[in-house]
């Protein structure tokens, strides 16, 4: 193992016990639950493990889990999220089709968005 994963864990490690993460967390849900009101379709770009996935999917709502890696998409288990693996530069959808974009990690890394996309970007 390199040194920069044993720091990366260490890292980690120690933020869960401080729970960090979880108060991290618990503060972007209330924002992003006030901004995602009754849309019918999130995407969550660069979900990980699904935390904000499973966190905003209900009844009546589809929450779309998107990422590059399919490990981590297997974590999530939820009726009300689909999981997709793809590259955020290449969004898989029509435009229109999608009423919220959620990207939490990934806004950055994106260079190309067009058309509704952006608009659900800003929008949200």
């Amino acid at each position: 193992m390199n040194i920069f994963k044993l720091f990366y864990r260490i890292t980690v490690s120690l933020m869960d016990k401080l729970q960090v993460y979880r108060r991290r967390t618990d503060k972007y849900l209330s924002h992003f639950k006030h901004y995602v009101g009754d849309a019918g379709v999130i995407v969550d770009v660069g979900c990980g493990e699904g935390v904000f996935s499973r966190a905003l999917a209900c009844h009546g709502r589809l929450v779309i889990a998107l990422d590059l890696e399919i490990r981590l998409l297997r974590e999530i288990e939820n009726s009300h999220v689909e999981k997709v693996c793809a590259d955020a530069h290449h969004l898989p959808f029509h435009d229109g089709s999608v009423d919220c974009v959620l990207s939490l990690s990934r806004f950055s890394s994106i260079l190309k968005i067009r058309g509704s996309v952006w608009k659900s970007f800003t929008e949200c």
